[in-house]
């Protein structure tokens, strides 16, 4: 059937549209049922059966027939093999006794298999029993390395050297032995920090060989700061006795010798790295440290500033100036005044010495004695520039170096506080040898506090490091000393003012108007930057008091009040006109004067007018009054201003009116001690006395305008004639 599926098997043909046009394809339909054809038969099988089927003269299309044929050839055969196999029975006993022999063999090796299969079973289990107990003694065995490798890294960090045990018990601290001190206190804080949580394991924290440890390391670091400390209290008195008892440190007679702490810093350099370990170790062993060299030093800087002044004051030569200026004793002024200049400039010569000395000593102790603060003057720069090339070089000392690493940007106010303490400990006392040579210099001269003070106040401006404090307090302490000092000058100088009131009757120009004027020539003289407030405050209560006392003067003779005033301030005003062009507090002064000068001149006129003209200027004030409630037409209906009581009083006030002026020079001539003033005097009296004629002559023209009287011209041209 397959060969005949085969050979009738009809073609399809099928178009597919390919890119270069249609392509005709033969399909045939064994080729889409090629499966099925392959599972009916095989390739052998079909070639047995075409030999098959060549053995019999039959068509492909009787394949009934030929099935037929087919099975009785089969029928046939089984009956052949059924006659066979009865024929072969005893060869079949055979086969079947092998067969049960094989089969009890089969049994027998099965249930040997079985007992192989239990002992296999047993014995994996054991090979697994005895890899576990492998794998757990491998992994034991790999804890016990990391374990032991872990307990040694342990025992190395609590090992303590012999040799840093040996220089931290009982080492020297010599120079030499520097180095390993340092080199111990380091291992030291290695150690304390090795053995603190952040960098040891917590679980070690507790166990007891590290807590003995630790214990043993404080004790270490205890008995090494108590050593280093009692050390360093030593080393800094000894450095200090070796330099005291050195005569050749310090000024003596004829000779200015300028400190130099240079040897002393280099010495203290050694041991700055182990103050720098001292605090890491115990930060409280500081305070004692510090109040020792503090107390040490204070000593030294006492010694040099007590002796430096003492020299400079011995060495300073000047005569000693008078300290009356304005008490009216001797002559008007104070010609004879010495120069007293090397006082001002040996107080200058004591700032410029100490001052940066003290701002030195304040950077070296703040950075040597590990305080947390800026730097407060940086190495080589020091203000005011006043410094020698011998000392460029040994601010620092290297001490910036040490903690350069961990300086902070910003200020610790606490370091800071605790800082100014420590330097007013170190430096307290020294001022007094500065007051000392500013009450010298005051006994001198008073007036040098104005240039000292000026010379004060550069300085401290010039110091603008928070951190050295204790300077500052110093410079305005010698500040305000020099204000103190000075205005005790001026008091005195306000009470020989004030003395003048008490003296008996005075006339003429009192004798401190022209001193105040040498005065205050010779201050402005003296004046230095920011000491110009000091001498105009000084100005400010100078003159005050001066015109105060000069009005309680003329008050007690008012006759004479308004000539002792004019001449006063005209004194006043002629003495300061130079001065009052350049300083505006006396420029101020001045034209108070003058105002005061004006209205003492025309009361004093006009006395005098009214004194030789007094019926005339009655007579002109009684009809001024009357127009204030009267017509000008009714005033000569009044009784004593009738028009012949005008005539009469013309008669007898400008009859000989030439005589009457000559009179009133002579007045204003008669009192006045100042003969200078006279010529300006008279001319403000005839401008007054012209003044009032013409307001009298207007009023006459305009009250009784049918009187003739002498015209202005008139007394304008007799005035001018005499």
């Amino acid at each position: 059937m397959a060969l005949w599926a085969k050979e009738n098997t009809p073609t399809v043909t099928t178009q597919r549209n390919q890119q270069d046009g249609p392509v005709a394809a033969t399909v045939t339909e064994s080729d889409l049922k090629v499966t099925v054809e392959r599972e009916l038969v095989s390739q052998a099988e079909e070639e047995d059966m075409e030999a098959l089927l060549g053995t019999y003269v039959m068509g492909i299309g009787e394949a009934e027939a030929f099935s037929e044929r087919l099975k009785r050839e089969l029928l046939a055969l089984e009956a052949a093999n059924v006659h066979a196999i009865l024929e072969s029975e005893p060869m079949v006993d055979e086969v079947l006794q092998g067969l049960e022999a094989a089969t009890n063999c089969v049994d027998d090796m099965d249930e040997w298999l079985g007992i192989f299969n239990v002992k296999l079973r047993h014995m994996r289990e054991d090979i697994e029993s005895i890899e576990t107990r492998n794998n757990k003694l491998e992994m034991q065995s790999v804890n016990n390395k990391s374990l032991i490798e872990e307990l040694d890294r342990l025992l190395e960090r609590l090992r303590v050297p012999s040799e840093y045990a040996a220089c931290l018990t009982g080492g020297s601290f010599d120079e030499a032995r520097m180095l390993q001190n340092v080199e111990a206190c380091e291992w030291l804080t290695g150690a304390l920090r090795g053995l603190e949580v952040p960098n040891l394991d917590p679980i070690y924290a507790n166990m007891r060989a590290v807590r003995e440890k630790r214990a043993e390391l404080e004790k270490l670091k205890t008995t090494f700061v108590r050593r280093a400390s009692e050390f360093l209290r030593n080393y800094f008195a000894s450095l200090v006795d070796f330099m005291i008892s050195d005569k050749s440190y310090f000024s003596q007679r004829g000779q200015l010798k300028r400190p130099d702490h240079a040897d002393l810093r280099y010495k203290c350099r050694t041991y700055a790295r182990l103050l720098q370990h001292l605090k890491s170790l115990d930060k409280k062993c500081l305070g004692t440290l510090r109040k020792a060299y503090c107390s040490s030093l204070n000593l030294l800087l006492r010694r040099e500033a007590r002796e430096f002044a003492n020299e400079l004051r011995a060495s300073t030569k000047a005569s000693r100036n008078p300290s009356v200026w304005l008490e009216g004793s001797s002559g008007s002024g104070h010609s004879g005044h010495s120069d007293t200049s090397p006082v001002s400039d040996a107080y200058a010569k004591m700032l410029t010495i100490f001052i940066p000395l003290l701002v030195d000593e304040s950077s070296f102790f703040a950075h040597f004695m590990c305080f947390e603060v800026p730097t407060l003057v940086p190495p080589g720069n020091v203000p005011n520039g006043n410094r020698s090339d011998d000392d460029t070089n040994d601010d620092d000392l290297g001490i910036m170096d040490i903690d350069e690493n961990d300086s902070k940007a910003d200020k610790n106010s606490a370091d800071l506080a605790t800082l100014n303490e420590a330097l007013q400990e170190l430096l307290n006392g020294i001022q007094e040898d500065f007051y000392a040579v500013v009450d010298w210099a005051y006994k001198i001269d008073p007036l040098r506090c104005i240039s000292m003070h000026g010379i004060t106040e550069r300085y401290l401006s010039g110091q603008k490091a928070d951190a050295a404090g204790f300077v500052r307090l110093l410079l305005g302490d010698l500040e305000s000393r020099i204000s103190m000092q000075f205005g005790r000058f001026v008091d005195e100088a306000c009470h020989q003012i004030e003395r003048n009131e008490r003296n008996v009757r005075q006339m003429g120009v009192l004798s401190y108007i022209p001193r105040f004027a040498t005065l205050a020539t010779r201050m402005e003289q003296y004046i230095q930057g920011q000491s110009r407030d000091l001498v105009d405050q000084a100005y400010t209560k100078f003159v005050s008091i001066m015109f105060v006392t000069l009005e309680k003067i003329a008050q007690t003779d008012p006759k004479y009040a308004d000539i002792f005033l004019l001449e006063n301030y005209a004194a006043f005003q002629n003495s300061l006109y130079d001065l009052a062009n350049v300083v505006p507090t006396l420029a101020k002064f001045y034209h108070q004067a003058s105002e005061a000068y004006e209205q003492a001149c025309t009361r004093h006129i006009s006395m005098i007018i009214y004194y030789q003209f007094e019926r005339l200027f009655q007579f002109a004030r009684k009809i001024e009054d009357l127009m204030y409630t009267i017509t000008p037409e009714e005033i000569p209906f009044q009784l004593g201003l009738s028009k012949m009581d005008l005539r009469k009083m013309l008669k007898s006030s400008l009859s000989g009116v030439d005589k009457s002026i000559a009179a009133m020079y002579k007045k204003l001539q008669k009192n006045l001690t100042s003969e200078e003033l006279l010529p300006s005097l008279w001319d403000k009296c005839k401008k007054e006395f012209l003044d009032k004629y013409d307001s009298f002559a207007q009023l006459v023209a305009k009250v009784y305008p049918n009187e003739t009287i002498p015209s202005v011209a008139e007394m304008r041209d007799l005035l001018a004639s005499m």
